[in-house]
């Protein structure tokens, strides 16, 4: 096996030098000579000028280098809104060029189906439908309507402002729901059969952004909650009905070119989190963690690493209220193992080594132009992950901590759609088999 991963490593890296060597070529200008004069937008129909701009970094009178117009060009996809973004740099003398941004706009009002598999599981499955438009006024304000059946049925409605209140950067988000989960707690199971968590609530948040990467946010949430089968420890109240309010406050600086799958950049996260706002019976805190690091290394590669924590404190936290993996967030070499505890810690390394560099296609037999431009990339992913939970009231132990190692290929496709097909070893146990993991979205 050791061999099979020395192979395709090498071969990976030897990819990745002749995508190197295009990309020395991938611009028509000279690197560190221009200023920029103007910047030009080109193709927003809809959308507002000043919502691109709003995320680049090249400004009027910066320096233009290939590394800032690659990385805006991440960014400005990263809004979600194109289907495609080129720049384009154009001198107008000696040492000044205008920036030209070229857009092709996605579609941003229609009806979507509503169909997954909660917790990845082909027994769990959800169907619906949702109605959305992601780009109100051209602002790139997110309003929707969604349900779905089956496993966890839900509705949900959602309105999000970016821009609310665009001098002063403020943002500003509302979201309502109703659920019926069922219950995920091991816990909770040892007293009797398994029940169904039926949930309604809201949340409010107002922020502001004060640089291009620093953003503080407030958020005010309500939750109503009561279990199909009380019984004791299923809830904190004794009549297996908890309603309370919380309060968050979080920073987050978030550097990443591209948040689906970054090739460059810093995402830092840590909130405070006050669970039962005068409340007698719910009355407890969270801390939560997350650090994400992607590093550029040689021969266009990536080395991308993750660790996240979140940490109680304060009163009694009900079972509904614990960290898990083996759900949301899962160890690859124990992808179906579920942990369960009050805290939580975790982390993840990769190596992303680019088989196809990011590019587009276009096909003009396609009927409708918002998916004419399909954008791909595809690379050969090494990984290795560890975490565990556990109770306040346990230490923490390193020999307590699960992991596992692996490689992959991750693909990339248009509309900010990731895939993944991986196979991962646990880690310590040479005589158990590894398994194959077919997965949605990047893992860090």
């Amino acid at each position: 096996m050791k061999h099979i991963f020395l192979l395709i490593l090498v071969y990976g890296i030897r990819l990745s030098f002749l995508s190197a060597q295009e990309n020395a070529n991938e611009f028509g200008f000279p690197d560190s000579t221009y200023r920029v004069s103007e910047i030009i937008v080109v193709g927003n129909e809809t959308t507002k000028s000043y919502v691109i701009e709003n995320e680049m970094s090249l400004a009027v009178g910066n320096t233009v280098t290939y590394d800032a117009v690659r990385y805006d060009r991440e960014r400005i996809y990263n809004l979600r809104l194109f289907t495609k973004v080129d720049i384009d740099v154009v001198p107008t003398s000696a040492d000044e060029a205008s920036v030209i941004v070229r857009v092709n706009e996605r579609w941003y009002f229609y009806p979507y189906p509503v169909v997954g598999l909660k917790d990845r599981s082909l027994n769990k499955i959800y169907y619906g439908a949702g109605l959305i438009h992601n780009n109100v006024g051209g602002r790139n304000v997110l309003l929707y309507g969604q349900f779905a059946a089956g496993y966890d049925p839900f509705i949900s409605f959602g309105y999000v402002d970016p821009l609310f209140g665009f001098d002063h950067k403020i943002f500003f988000s509302m979201h309502l729901s109703f659920s019926e989960q069922r219950n995920r707690s091991l816990v909770s199971l040892k007293n009797g059969p398994n029940f169904d968590e039926r949930r309604w609530g809201w949340d409010v948040s107002l922020g502001k952004r004060y640089s291009l990467f620093s953003t503080v946010t407030t958020t005010l949430e309500y939750l109503n909650l009561h279990v199909s089968d009380n019984r004791a420890g299923r809830t904190l109240s004794p009549n297996g009905h908890d309603h309370f309010f919380s309060f968050a406050a979080a920073y987050r600086y978030d550097t990443r070119d591209l948040a689906d799958y970054p090739r460059i950049g810093t995402f830092f996260s840590a909130s405070v989190s006050k669970i039962g706002i005068f409340d007698n019976v719910v009355d407890y805190e969270r801390y939560n963690l997350d650090i994400r690091r992607y590093i550029p290394i040689v021969f266009d590669m990536v080395a991308a690493g993750r660790m996240f924590t979140s940490i109680a404190g304060g009163g009694a936290i009900p079972n509904y209220g614990h960290t898990f993996f083996g759900y949301a967030d899962r160890i690859r070499g124990y992808f179906s193992k579920i942990l369960e505890g009050e805290q939580i810690a975790g982390s993840t390394v990769e190596l992303h080594v680019p088989l196809i560099k990011s590019n587009y296609i276009r096909i003009d037999q396609i009927p409708i132009e918002q998916f004419r431009d399909i954008r791909y990339e595809m690379n050969l992913a090494f990984f290795a992950d560890a975490g565990s939970t556990w109770y306040r009231k346990e230490a923490v132990a390193l020999n307590k901590f699960y992991s596992g190692y692996g490689v992959g290929i991750h693909l990339n496709l248009a509309y900010s759609a990731v895939g993944r097909i991986e196979y991962a070893i646990p880690y310590g146990n040479p005589l158990s088999k590894g398994e194959i993991i077919f997965d949605i979205g990047a893992a860090l």
